[in-house]
């Protein structure tokens, strides 16, 4: 019997090998960002992380 995070694992390697198809057969096409959607789409910093409160 798996383990959860081996079934997730497992079921994660199953989506990139689709992906890698797809980009094989020309169905997926991975591209570069252009400036535009790189200042639209900038990444936003991570909240501080709380103490643990009681």
């Amino acid at each position: 019997m798996k383990s959860a995070r081996e079934r997730a694992e497992e079921k994660r390697a199953e989506k990139l090998e689709r992906v890698r198809e797809q980009v094989a057969s020309g169905s997926l096409v991975i591209r570069q960002m252009t400036e535009e959607e790189r200042r639209r789409y900038a990444p936003v910093a991570p909240r501080p992380k709380r103490p643990w409160q009681r």
